[in-house]
């Protein structure tokens, strides 16, 4: 469906803050959706069980479907949308209905009540219980790699070392194969959205225009009949895209677990096809342990986001959605790697008044800080070189016409 917004399975291993800043909006979505579905179907019992208030329970109905559009659905703010104006003339259509309701209660459970409750028991449900598998698995990974980051060249074996990575390979596969698929849950919901809110109100209309032969000239006019069609045809066409986007969604993430293999390691295993670090990158961004002390004397490692930006290097904590400078790529920056550090894989950044340690993973992501910082440095460098070059350049010429004009200007003096 055009125009939805999706939450990008690519990113779901990298785990950057902009990407748990979008699925906090796809959850607070989920639960708004999870209470305004509940209300529609207390509604709609109400119009299946009280037969005399049925024309007040319709009359409710219709309100309630006329309040979607005042909801503050971070995911669907097209003032405009087909799925607002549909359920508007939904609304208008059980508005002059309303005064002709009577019982038809089988028809109205399997029509309207039946979507509704497959909707609120599968599809909900389904996604508030990978919500919190979600969160389980995040922690879980979190903790492993603390664990591994923390092993110590002096203190533990290289067995140690091996099972505490094979910890941190099994959370971040667990991870990563549980944000895939719940991240493509929650762009599913967005076509199920649509669906879930309108089938019951179709099912609803096909019991009454069936059922009420009292109703017979305000159901069955032509218009109505095209617009019940439209409106299936409408769904029909939800269930195609969703089916279509479930099999691309199903190819890419077994395309994307195939390409991450090396990457739910925190340190590939030799077996593993060598990748080396790319020493060519004037950016980069991922998370790093942080070095900080308190007081001059107590040592903290921060698992911190970390990239550049210009010539900046910038950091941010998760949910956050702007950095702070760590410092300015000069240059006058020095990068090297630390081999007497407590821990492995550490490497330093300086512009001679002020050090800055990290951690990376391993050592590929080391190497590739360090030329990625070098390499931005360098450009930096060069570029104010130029642009100094292109200023005594400009001052030049502009000298050289000042001159020229001060001649011009003495020689018509003698003239005269």
């Amino acid at each position: 469906m055009p125009g939805l917004e999706k939450i990008h399975l690519e990113d779901a291993l990298e785990d950057n803050p902009q990407t748990r800043s979008m699925v906090t909006l796809f959850e607070h979505d989920a639960e708004l959706l999870r209470d305004y579905i509940e209300t529609l179907r207390s509604h709609c019992d109400k119009v299946l069980s009280a037969q005399k208030e049925l024309a007040s329970a319709t009359s409710n109905l219709s309100q309630h479907l006329r309040a979607y559009e005042n909801q503050k659905f971070p995911m669907d703010t097209d003032p405009d949308s087909v799925l607002k104006t549909t359920l508007r003339e939904f609304a208008v259509t059980l508005d002059e209905i309303s005064s002709l309701q009577q019982v038809c209660a089988a028809q109205l459970g399997d029509g309207m009540l039946f979507p509704l409750n497959r909707f609120i028991e599968a599809d909900l449900t389904d996604i508030f219980t990978m919500m919190e598998m979600f969160k389980s698995a995040s922690n879980e990974m979190e903790q492993s790699i603390t664990r591994f980051c923390k092993c110590s060249r002096k203190r533990d074996s290289e067995k140690v070392r091996q099972e505490i990575n094979e910890e941190v390979y099994m959370a971040t596969k667990k991870y990563h194969q549980t944000a895939l698929h719940y991240y493509a849950n929650m762009n599913a919901l967005q076509y199920k959205r649509k669906m879930a809110l309108l089938e019951p109100v179709l099912g609803y209309l096909h019991a009454l225009k069936s059922t009420f032969s009292v109703g017979h000239e305000t159901l069955n006019t032509p218009e109505l009949e095209s617009f019940l069609t439209n409106i299936g045809s409408s769904i029909q066409g939800v269930q195609a895209e969703l089916g279509q986007e479930t099999q691309k969604t199903v190819e890419l993430i077994d395309t994307i677990e195939q390409q991450s293999q090396h990457l739910y390691y925190a340190e590939p295993p030799v077996d593993m096809p060598y990748i080396p670090p790319n020493m060519g990158l004037s950016q980069k961004s991922g998370y790093l342990f942080l070095k900080t002390k308190f007081a001059g004397m107590v040592t903290k490692w921060e698992h911190v986001f970390v990239y550049t930006l210009g010539s900046k290097l910038m950091t941010m904590a998760k949910f956050e959605v702007a950095g702070s400078v760590i410092m300015e790529l000069e240059k006058n920056i020095t990068t090297l790697a630390l081999e007497n550090e407590d821990r492995r894989n550490v490497f330093q950044v300086s512009n001679g008044k002020k050090n800055v340690i990290f951690q990376a993973l391993n050592g590929r992501e080391r190497d590739e800080w360090i030329a990625s910082i070098h390499n931005i440095a360098k450009e930096g460098s060069i570029s104010k070189s130029l642009m100094r070059q292109s200023s005594r350049d400009k001052s030049s010429r502009q000298n050289t016409v000042e001159k020229s004009l001060s001649v011009s200007s003495n020689a018509s003096s003698n003239d005269g």
